[in-house]
C-alpha cells in the first residue's frame, strides 16, 4: 500500500468524526465515439458548383443551429458526411438526441416567395364574377371545416376568370386579424403567378436566404438575401411605383404580409404580421435552408 493511499484513508476515516465535509468524488463522463451522418441529396445527378459550396456551408450551419459547433462536412461520391465529434457528452441519450436534432434540423424548410401584387388588385377582387366564385369557395370552406372526413381534401381558392386575361397571376388569400379582440377574418389578393416571376427572373425564393433573425424589440424577422437575391429584389422593386405598389410575402403558401414599396429593396428586409410562435417557426426554415434535400442513409462509428 502506498503511503498516500495510507494517508487518504486515514483522512476519510477521521473526516466524520472531525466534523469535515469531503467533496464527492467526481461523476465519470463518458468520452463517446466520434459519428458520421450520411446524407443522400435528394435529387438527379451531382450536387456541383455553387450548389455544392451552399450545401456544405448550409449543412455547417444547420448543425450550428442545434449546438452542435466544428463539425466536418466532407463529400464521399454523390453524398455529403456530417462527422459529429461532440467532445465529452453526459450520456448515450443526450448524444443520441444531438443526432436526431440534426437529422430533423437539416430539413426543416420555410417556403418564401417574394412576389409583386397587382397593381389593380383591389379593383380585381371587387369584380363581380371574383365575388361571386369567392363566396362559393368561402361556403365550401365552412362545410368542409364542419365535416372534413366527408371530403377527400380542402377546398382550393379558384383561379381568376379568364375573360380577365391575367394567366400570369392568381388569387391568395390572408388573414386580418382585428387588435380589439383577436377576431379574424379572411381577406384576397391578386399576386403573381411564382412560374410567372421565374420567367422574369425576378423570383425571389428561400434558397436566397443568406441569414434569418428575430428582432425582439421590433417584433418581426430580419432577412439578409445572398447578393443574387438582393439583385433580383433590387430588379423586381426598381420597376415599381414607389408609395403605390405593394409586394406580397408569402411562407409556407400562407400571405403574411405585403407591404407598400416606398423605395428600390436590396439584401435586406423584414418580415412582420406574425406571432412569436410563428416567427421562431419560421425562422428556423428560413436560416439558410438546404439547397436540395437530403435523407439520412446511415449513421455510423468512424475508425480514427
Amino acid at each position: 500500500m502506498s503511503l498516500l493511499t495510507l494517508l487518504l484513508g486515514i483522512l476519510t476515516t477521521l473526516a466524520p468524526i472531525a466534523g469535515v465535509k469531503l467533496p464527492e468524488p467526481a461523476a465519470e463522463v463518458a468520452v463517446l465515439p466520434e459519428r458520421e451522418l450520411v446524407l443522400e441529396p435528394q435529387c438527379e445527378g451531382e450536387v456541383t458548383g455553387r450548389e455544392e459550396e451552399r450545401m456544405m456551408a448550409a449543412i455547417q450551419f444547420r448543425c450550428e443551429l442545434v449546438g452542435l459547433r466544428g463539425v466536418q462536412v466532407r463529400r464521399e461520391g454523390r453524398n455529403f458526411l456530417v462527422r459529429v465529434s461532440n467532445g465529452l457528452i453526459p450520456s448515450m441519450e443526450e448524444y443520441t438526441e444531438t443526432l436526431d436534432e440534426i437529422e430533423y434540423i437539416l430539413n426543416e424548410r420555410t417556403s418564401m416567395l417574394l412576389l409583386r401584387v397587382h397593381p389593380d388588385s383591389e379593383i380585381l377582387v371587387c369584380d363581380g364574377e371574383v365575388h361571386e366564385l369567392l363566396v362559393d369557395y368561402e361556403t365550401a370552406m365552412v362545410a368542409y371545416e364542419e365535416h372534413p372526413e366527408e371530403y377527400e381534401s380542402a377546398p382550393q381558392i379558384p383561379p381568376l376568370p379568364a375573360r380577365l386575361r391575367l394567366p400570369g397571376y392568381m388569387l391568395v388569400e390572408y388573414r386580418v386579424v382585428s387588435p380589439e379582440d383577436g377576431s379574424g377574418h379572411y381577406e384576397y389578393m391578386v399576386v403573381q403567378r411564382p412560374e410567372a416571376a421565374a420567367e422574369e427572373e425576378l423570383l425571389v425564393t428561400e434558397l436566397e436566404v443568406e441569414s434569418a433573425a428575430i428582432d425582439v424589440v421590433q417584433e418581426h424577422i430580419d432577412v439578409e438575401l445572398t447578393a443574387r437575391g438582393g439583385d433580383t429584389l433590387a430588379r423586381l422593386t426598381r420597376s415599381m411605383r414607389q408609395g403605390q405598389d405593394r409586394l406580397a410575402i408569402l411562407l409556407n403558401g400562407s400571405l403574411v404580409c405585403a407591404p407598400v414599396v416606398h423605395a428600390e429593396l436590396g439584401c435586406s428586409f423584414f418580415i412582420s404580421g406574425l406571432n412569436l410562435e410563428e416567427r421562431e417557426r419560421m425562422v428556423d426554415g428560413l436560416a439558410m435552408p438546404l439547397p436540395v434535400p437530403v435523407k439520412v442513409v446511415a449513421r455510423r462509428g468512424v475508425d480514427k
